[in-house]
């Protein structure tokens, strides 16, 4: 592990700090945040939903432009603007559902996630471009894993110590309040830490492209996306959008579902850090290896995963209890719920990492920014439209009081929560079978289409480590036969 610690710059460090931090607050205020709507800010259960799309939607609506800002502003201007944006809206969300209620307090919590949602999209999209500037071509894969590691590390303490610690400290409402305050503080952090980067350290610097003319974040939104690397890579991000639904599940529809089929005082954090520690361990463990292999592969194996492990959830109850040692419906429903992550965090700890690296990897390097923020493009869909369908569903077949219904046998297959997510499952088992079927059309074409086979060929006879080398030495060719 020291080995994978060092050759790292103070700049490097200073990013993953903000990530953390900043991880600490986002994790565990997204988990409460459909509570918080209903239970601090007067939202029903299909008005919170859409309250969640409209600010995932606003996330990933930015991210389709401050890509092109942040490539002109810098990195460190980046991240101070990000955080004081941060910081203003998770206060406000802390304070006001004490000081104002009715329509007031809803049109003032729509304003301020409208502030978080941009805050938080510049945040994501200059994170992972400093990562690529304050890292080589000889470091960087280890780079995107160990920045991975970290934020997984933020993920599981945000929901043992900062969401449970508060929710069973001040009660389930007056904890949301606290949770939002804490993540007020954390900003402020990361604002100390983001004061404290130094540009000049970077190891690999943007290219300037010989013609002297200074490119507003318009022109270089526009072009890149006349660039065919970039046109493939959407093709790509399009056809993984039924399998990101499922990365979105974790926020958006578990929290109702595990509260009302299991129980009121059901620990959230805690069930949320199962996913966090399973990736945190993996990754200690895979993290020298897992990049030798194929990086569409992986991206493949990832997404079949993600999607299979909902059939633990779409599967009726009762089925569970022929297995030895699951004795009633709650003992059940505790055994998919825990399968479900488990399978899942397989699936993120193959899926996630080589994805940002990947997308990093294959940007020209002065649209790295860019190329981050506009690969939002399936969360772009992928958010929204679960915001407005989980509050549909939500409403129908997980409603507050199903679980008496489930107890006492009186629900159909068709009315339980089971459904739900039999129908995610169908959405989210599209997207691997649909790149396996356009493989030929994405790879068409392609002068470099051996290029892996000889990358993995060098690799193994030089013990070269880290997929990300032979793309950042030629992103758009490499990003050609990647996909």
């Amino acid at each position: 592990m020291a080995k994978t610690l060092g050759g790292f710059n103070k700049e490097f460090w200073l990013v993953n700090a903000i990530q953390f931090f900043d991880g600490l607050s986002y994790f565990s205020v997204i988990i409460v945040l459909s509570m918080f709507l209903t239970d601090n800010v007067g939202f029903s259960d299909y008005e919170a939903g859409a309250w969640q799309g409209y600010f995932f939607l606003f996330i990933t609506a930015f991210m389709f432009t401050v890509g092109s800002i942040c490539d002109v502003i810098g990195d460190k201007k980046s991240f101070i603007f990000a955080t004081i944006l941060l910081m203003i809206s998770r206060l406000g969300m802390g304070v006001f559902p004490g000081l104002m209620e009715g329509k007031a307090l809803q049109y003032s919590i729509g304003g301020l996630l409208f502030i978080m949602a941009l805050g938080t999209a510049m945040l994501v999209t200059i994170t992972s471009t400093a990562l690529r500037h304050f890292t080589n071509k000889d470091n960087r894969g280890k780079g995107f894993n160990l920045y991975y590691l970290i934020m997984n590390i933020g993920a599981m303490l945000a929901g043992v110590a900062v969401c449970d610690g508060f929710r069973n400290a001040l009660g389930p409402v007056k904890g949301n309040l606290a949770i939002f305050t804490f993540g007020f503080v954390m900003s402020a952090i990361c604002f100390l830490c983001a004061f404290l980067i130094n540009e000049d350290n970077m190891e690999e610097k943007d290219e300037d492209d010989g013609s002297g003319e200074v490119k507003t974040p318009l022109k270089i939104f526009a072009e890149v996306w006349k660039e065919t690397a970039f046109q493939k890579l959407v093709l790509f991000l399009c056809l993984t959008l039924g399998v990101r639904l499922v990365f979105t599940h974790q926020t958006m529809v578990m929290p109702k579902y595990y509260l009302r089929t299991m129980f009121a005082d059901f620990q959230l954090g805690a069930v949320n850090s199962l996913n966090p520690l399973i990736i945190t361990v993996g990754l200690a463990l895979t993290m020298n290896f897992i990049g030798k292999f194929n990086i569409v592969k992986l991206l493949v194996v990832g997404m079949t995963l993600s999607a299979l492990s909902l059939l633990f959830l779409a599967f009726p109850g009762e089925w569970f209890m022929a297995i030895p040692g699951i004795n009633n419906l709650d003992q059940a429903y505790r055994f998919v719920i825990i399968a479900q992550i488990l399978v899942f965090a397989v699936g993120e700890l193959i899926f996630s990492p080589r994805f940002t690296e990947y997308v990093a990897s294959v940007a020209p390097k002065d649209k790295v920014a860019s190329y981050m923020g506009l690969s939002a493009l399936p969360m772009f869909i992928a958010r929204p439209i679960n915001g407005f369908v989980s509050g549909l569903l939500i409403a129908s077949l997980c409603y507050d009081g199903v679980k008496a219904k489930i107890e006492t046998g009186n629900i159909e297959y068709l009315e339980s929560p089971e459904f739900m997510w039999m129908i995610y499952f169908a959405l989210a088992i599209i997207s691997p079978i649909a790149v396996v079927a356009l493989k030929r059309t994405l790879t068409q074409d392609n002068a470099s289409e051996e290029a892996p086979k000889e990358e993995a060929k060098a690799k193994r006879a030089g013990g070269a480590a880290g997929i990300a080398k032979a793309p950042a030495e030629a992103p758009k060719e490499e990003a050609k036969a990647e996909a």
